[in-house]
This record gives structure tokens, sequence and C-alpha cells, in this order.
């Protein structure tokens, strides 16, 4: 048995070390079974272009990235078209023929159109920039592919066709320019007549402007006629030369539309409806492509289709320069590029918005002019128990026999002059007066304190009611983009039969009803800012550029690191309020403003009562001289019988100057019921004022 147990082990023990040793042996071979596949990939490019190599970049590394783990890419230089037809076909000809090249890629309009015409190939070909293959009479079978054995092209939906009905809604226009490389005019003639047959169809004109290497002859070419130009991929242009093609556009006023889409339209062109990331879902749709390839699937199994989300955009600055104001159905839809002006010089802020309120609104300076007048009052109040001085002068004629008849006392004609003066001694109406009026005054201060406050808080109210309203604004354009994409997806569904038609007709309502929340929004916000140049006294429509607000821009109370920490739980909180009510009653200009009244009311009454029986008292002086006398009467005469003795010196005459000092004490005894009336009246008055301050400290 001990001999059997032996064997059986030592059996297993060689066994064990026989699978060792294999295992040994073999893994060499599994590693090297496993090493990436090397693939070349050739690339044809039409032309030089300031933008290749970005672009072939974009596309190479999503290659990469898809296909590290399985192949190992590599990518010879890539072969130059010169922007001609031959000499793409010749570069083309030399990489299906180079045996070290796996897959070729047509990176360019010419490149791709010569491959999806060649039947079959010898390789696979990879063509990514097909645009209109219908009118191009390109191989398309009814299931969405090439049917051609290694050929694989994509075909771009963005089309003349689905653009120009978007142009027309952002601009109206009947010549139309059609700007397209001339390389592609000349070696792909079947995009350009396409492009004139849709337009015809359409009740468009359309005029050829081919584009080479400079701006200027661009330009120059452009006919007087043309009211809008549809901007193709121009390739062939000179690094800076497009820039300079834009601004010419807009100096000649042109609507324009990018095919290429947002990232021209970022550059100045005024319209684009492809989203920026086209070219990305190109880059990986291509290199999807060439893994289905290298894994064994034919390409021309592969469906030529490829889907963008569409995405009107809207450069407003281009808008603005060239004069072109799309409408609402637009604007409210679309994505605004330089939607805030930068051309604006006027900036206003939280701080200078309240500051500037101070300085220019009206209605503080109409409550100024108040105050100005209440100071004008209390003068005048103060008059009545200051003296009084007077000159008058008067001149006499009476008839001959009456001044005859006066001896001496009275001429016939006579010129006196006169000076009086009066100081009131005591006068309970008049001191009450001055009270009432001091008092009055100082409400009158109170109030222009509450205007000034008021004004400051309906400035800064106003001011966050514009920044709402962008922000709110903004929003509800968010809210049609993201309706905007679910209504894409709702029908990419349908085209799956994943969904049924009812989706897409909800999100095209939901639409309809976002562009009235952001057309609603627009009026909240326009409202707004014309509320503010209101308090600010600017004229109603003036633009002008906020900035966003912050707690720093103000003297807040919140702000004060002595307060902040009362803010930390329930019961400091408390605490806060109630000191924050003390401070309210105690310096609120409201309060104290009715509080004046009170006072003056009660002082009003306070003389009415007294009224009965407190005399007035006041001392007055005058001086009265005769300035000159004549005619009859002027001198003394006196008429005696003759030999009677001379008696003129027996009757003394005054002199020309009389003088005079009287002291008045008054006090009426009855005035009808005046004074009843008036404290009856004062009573009520003084009650009104209290109860206004009480609702006043209530309010607070």
């Amino acid at each position: 048995m001990r001999s059997t147990f032996f064997a059986a082990a030592l059996h297993i023990t060689l066994t064990v070390l026989g699978l060792s040793l294999v295992g040994a042996t073999a893994a060499p071979s599994a590693a090297q079974a496993q090493r990436p596949r090397s693939v070349r990939i050739g690339t044809v490019v039409d032309g030089p272009w300031e933008r290749n190599d970005e672009i072939l970049g974009l596309f190479q590394r999503e290659m990469t990235e898809l296909l590290s783990s399985e192949f190992d890419v590599r990518f010879p230089a890539p072969l130059d078209g010169g922007w001609t037809l031959d000499g793409v076909r010749s570069a083309l000809d030399g990489l299906l023929a180079d045996p070290a090249v796996d897959l070729v890629l047509a990176f360019g309009v010419l490149a791709s159109a010569d491959a999806a015409r060649r039947g079959d190939l010898p390789k696979p070909v990879i063509a990514p920039f097909v645009f209109n293959p219908e009118l191009q009479d390109l191989p398309l079978t009814d299931s969405g592919t090439t049917g051609v054995p290694n050929l694989s092209y994509l075909a771009h939906p963005a089309s003349f066709e689905e653009n120009m009905p978007v142009f027309q809604e952002v601009v109206r226009f009947r010549r139309l320019g059609v700007l397209l490389s001339a390389a592609y005019s000349e070696g792909a003639p079947s995009l350009w007549t396409g492009m004139q047959a849709a337009a015809e169809a359409m009740g468009l004109e359309a005029v050829l402007v081919p584009v080479g290497r400079v701006a200027d002859s661009v330009l120059a070419a452009i006919p007087a006629d043309v009211e809008a130009v549809y901007v193709t991929p121009l390739v062939q242009l000179l690094p800076g030369e497009f820039d300079r093609l834009v601004n010419g556009l807009i100096a000649k006023r042109l609507p324009s539309f990018s095919f290429m889409g947002v990232e021209e339209v970022q550059r100045g062109i005024l319209v684009g409806l492809s989203p920026e990331t086209s070219l990305f879902r190109l880059a990986r749709r291509v290199a999807l492509n060439v893994q289905r390839i290298l894994l064994g699937e034919d390409a021309g199994g592969i469906p030529v289709a490829i889907a963008y989300g569409e995405r009107l955009t809207i450069n407003m600055a281009t808008a603005r320069a060239i004069g072109v104001y799309p409408r609402w159905r637009v604007i409210t839809e679309a994505a605004l590029i330089n939607d805030v002006r930068t051309d604006i010089d006027r900036r206003v802020s939280l701080a200078s918005a309240a500051r500037e309120a101070l300085e220019a609104n009206l209605d503080l300076a109409a409550q100024e002019q108040v105050v100005a007048a209440g100071r004008a009052d209390v003068r005048q109040s103060w008059a009545r128990l200051l003296p009084q001085a007077e000159v008058s002068s008067l001149g006499t004629l009476i008839d001959q026999d009456r001044a005859q008849a006066s001896f001496g006392s009275q001429a016939q004609r006579t010129l006196t002059g006169s000076a009086t003066v009066s100081q009131v001694i005591f006068s309970e109406p008049a001191w009450a007066d001055v009270s009432v009026q001091r008092r009055l005054q100082a409400a009158r201060e109170y109030e222009r304190d509450a205007v000034e406050l008021d004004i400051v808080l309906d400035a800064i109210l106003a001011y966050l009611n514009v920044l709402r309203g962008n922000t709110f604004e903004r929003i509800q354009r968010e809210n049609v983009s993201a309706t905007r994409s679910n209504l894409e997806l709702a029908r990419v569904r349908v085209t799956l039969g994943m969904a049924g038609p009812g989706e897409p007709l909800r999100w095209e309502s939901q639409i309809a009803a976002n562009r009235q929340e952001v057309i609603a929004a627009n009026t909240r916000r326009n409202l707004a800012e014309i509320q503010l140049n209101r308090l600010l006294h600017r004229p109603l429509e003036e633009r002008f550029v906020t900035e966003d607000a912050d707690l720093a821009d103000l003297p807040l109370v919140g702000a004060e690191a002595s307060i902040l920490p009362y803010m930390d739980n329930p019961y400091s909180f408390r605490v806060l309020r109630a000191f924050m009510v003390e401070e309210a009653l105690a310096t609120s200009p409201e309060l104290r403003q009715l509080d004046e009244a009170i006072g003056a009311q009660g002082r009003g009454l306070q003389s009415a009562r007294r009224s009965y029986f407190a005399p007035t008292v006041a001392l007055q002086g005058g001086l009265t001289g005769l300035l000159t006398e004549g005619g009859a009467g002027a001198e003394f005469t006196l008429a005696l019988p003759p030999g009677s003795p001379d008696l003129s010196d027996a009757f003394p005459q005054a002199n020309d100057l009389s003088w005079s000092l009287g002291l008045r004490v008054s006090l009426p005894l009855f005035t009808g019921g005046a004074r009843a009336a008036a404290v009856a009246a004062a009573v009520r008055d003084s009650g009104a004022a209290a109860a206004r301050a009480g609702s006043g400290r209530r309010a607070h």
C-alpha cells in the first residue's frame, strides 16, 4: 500500500512539473500572439490649409485612442493634392498602390469625391467629407450604404437646401452670393450646379464667387447687387485671410451664413447652424468606421449617414454692425454670441447706481426745493416778532375854498413824508407760528431724508431687477436650447422605433411655450432697465452694461464683522432683530417726521386755547414831516375890519414835524365762533397726527 501511495505521489509531482514546463515554454508564444497588429493609414489632403494639422490631428488622436488596445496605428506623412483634381487623383493612386498602406483616408472634399467615384477599390478607403451625394451622383444604396466594396464615405446632413430656409428666417434676400473655393468649383462642379439648382427651386438667384488665396480678390468679385452670401469651407485662403474676408463682408453690410457653423460665427460670420461639436463627432465616427473595417467588416456595408444636432447661432455684434435685427421668433431660440454689447461706454454697478440716483434724481431735487422753501417760511414766521419799519409819502390836493377856510392848517397842495416803527412785545399767534414752522421745517428735512433713502432703495432694487432680468432671460434661453435638444432626441427615438410620433409634437409645443417665456423675460428686463434709467434721470432707452452685485459694493450693516456673529443661531438672530427694530424706531426719518408733525399740531392746539386770554401787545412810533405846501391856505390869514390890531401872533402855529408813540394791547372778545372752531380742528389734527405716528411705528 505504501509503495502504491508513493507511486501515485510521484505521478502527480511529475505531472505538475510537466505542466509547468509546458506553460513556461508556451507563455512567450501567447504574448507574441497578443501583440497589436501594425496598421498604416495613409492620408490625402486636398491642398495646403492653415487648419490641416489641427483637424487632421484631431482625427488621428481619435483613431489612436480607440484602436490602441487592438492595433498599432501608424500615420505616414499626408500627401498633398495641390488643390487640383489631378493632384488629388495622383496621390490616391499612389496610396492605393502602396503595399505598406493598409487603409486610405481621403481627407478633403476633392479627395472624398474622387475616391467615391472610383468604383471597386483594392483596399479600404474612408471619405469623410461628402456633401449632397445625390447631386454628385455618388454610389448610395436604399439601405444607406455605398454598396461598393472597400468604400465608406460620410454624407453630411447640413445641405444647402436645409440652410437657406434658416438663413431666410434671419434676413430676407433674393440674390445670393455663394463663396466656394476655386478648387471645388473646378474639381467638383456638381457642388455648385447642385446649389444653383436648389436656389432656383426656392426662388433665389445664386451667384458663384470663386475663392482663392486672398480676401481682397474675393471681396472685389462679389457683385454689387448681391444681398447676402453663403460661406462654404474656404480652405484655400492663406492664414489670416479669412478674418480679413469677414471684416470686408461686414464693411459691405452683407449678411453671411457659414456652412461650418458656430466656429466661423464666433469669428464674425452672421449666422451658422452646425454645432461646435460637429468636428469631434465626425472624428469619432471615422475612428469607429476604421475599427469596424480593421475588425473585418466590409467598408461598403457601413452606413454613410451621420447626424449632427442643429443649433442656430447668431453673432449679434455682426448683426448690429450690418444693421440686421432678427425677429423674436429667431432670437428666442438661437444661441446668441456677443449678445452683451461691448460698444457701450456706460457702465453701471450697484454702488454707482445708488450714487448717481442721489445726484441726478428729480424727485430728490424737488424735495430739496421744498426744504429750501421751508427755510424761507421759518424766516417769514420770525419776521412778525422783529421790528417793523416803514416810510411813506403823501401828496394831497384839496379845493381852494376849503384850504382858505382852514386858517393855514391845510394848504391846497401838500406833500408830507412819514416814518413808522413798530415792535410786537407779545403775540401768542406769532410765537406759535414760529414754533410750528420750525417743527414743519424739521418734518420737511426728515421727509427729504426719507425720500433720499427711498431713492437709494429704489435704485438698488431697480439695479437688482435688471440683473435678475438678465439672469432669468438667460435661463429661459437655455430652456429653449434644452427643449430643442430633447426634440432632436425625440426625433431620433421615433426614427429608431423607440417612441411614437406624439413625442416630437410634445417637445415642439414646449418650444413654442419656451419662446413666449423668453419674450416675456426680455420684456421684464427692458422694463427694469427703463425704470433704472428713470431713477437716474437718464434717457429711458439709453443702453448700459451692468456689473454683478456684491455685498462689498455698499456699506451694508450685515457686512460688518460685529454683526455677523449674531446671525449664527436663532437666539442670537432674535437679539439682532430686536436691536434692528430699536434702531429703526430711533433713527427712522419717517417716524421723526411724524413726531415733528405731532409737535406742530400740538403747538397749534396750545395757541388756539390761549387765544381766549392771551392779548397781543405792540409798541408803535411814528414821525411825520411836511415836505412842501402851496396854494390857498399855505399861510395863516385872518380877515379883520380895517384898523383892527394884528392878531396873527395870538394863534400858535404847529411846526412842520410831528411824532407819536403808542402802546397797543388787544384781546378779541367775540369772533363769531372762530376760536372754538380752531380749537376743535386743532384737536382733530393732533389726533390724526398721533394715529399716523402709531401706524408708522407698527409698520417699522
